[in-house]
């Protein structure tokens, strides 16, 4: 799949969107397959496991589904928008339709990590620590890993930034 198909991107001249979530897509499905395996387990052990300990998987279990459900049927729609025409960054997801969260001459593109991985995140420049969003998939060390990153800063982030650095000397102009 090439990475334009893996992050649903949508370009003209002053306009860029894209699905940074929808890459967890594949893994949310094996993440359902470890879901079932426990059903099954669960079901295997049912007498030898007590009461409690089967309402403890039991709630464990609702509880990854709930969470597969989300990350398939909203977090991996959510869209960002990057406006250059409007000089506006908009967030859409199916639960909020379209909602600005910033403006694009306010925005700055930083590395955020988390768990061993890291990713490209946007915020507003003067708070970007307190309030920011995922644009990228989380990148790790490998030669996979690398390869995609190299395809989303060659591909995505240099069109992002230069939307970016556009918006920057229209405000300075």
């Amino acid at each position: 799949m090439n990475i334009r198909d893996r992050y649903n991107i949508q370009e003209t001249l002053h306009y860029f969107s894209l699905n940074p979530q929808k890459t967890s897509v594949t893994q949310s499905w094996w993440f359902l397959a470890g879901i079932t395996a426990g059903v099954i387990a669960l079901l295997l052990f049912f007498n030898y496991l007590g009461e409690e300990m089967r309402w403890v998987i039991g709630i464990f279990l609702v509880y990854f589904l709930i969470h597969f459900l989300y990350d398939i049927q909203i977090a991996s729609k959510i869209q960002f928008t990057f406006d250059a025409r409007n000089n506006i960054v908009y967030k859409t997801s199916p639960l909020i339709s379209k909602k600005k969260i910033m403006n694009l001459d306010e925005a700055i593109i930083f590395v955020q990590s988390e768990r061993g991985s890291w990713y490209y995140a946007v915020g507003a420049r003067k708070s970007q620590f307190i309030k920011n969003y995922r644009i990228s998939e989380g990148f790790t060390s490998g030669r996979k890993s690398d390869e995609r990153q190299e395809a989303y800063e060659n591909l995505i982030l240099t069109k992002i930034r230069a939307l970016l650095e556009n918006a920057n000397s229209n405000i300075n102009n």
